[in-house]
């Protein structure tokens, strides 16, 4: 999944540099290198909600685990 978004992320850059007929500079280059990186991550974090979803209910969980027992104390 997240090698699919980056090669669609990347034509559709590098189609956008085309059509800009400028040359692209090192920082136009890492900029577009950042624009893939925070869509992949983005569509990383799409895929895997269920997986987020549960270790934040788990989490929830222990600390209310943890305040119990330091109350009690």
């Amino acid at each position: 999944m997240e090698l699919l978004v980056a090669i669609i992320v990347g034509l559709l850059l590098g189609l956008y540099f085309h059509k800009r007929k400028a040359p692209m500079t090192v920082n136009t280059w890492f900029k577009g290198l950042f624009v893939m990186l925070i869509f992949v991550i983005i569509a990383s974090g799409f895929s895997h909600i269920d997986d987020i979803k549960r270790g934040a209910k788990e989490g929830a969980k222990e600390m209310d685990v943890y305040d119990i027992a330091s109350k009690s104390k």
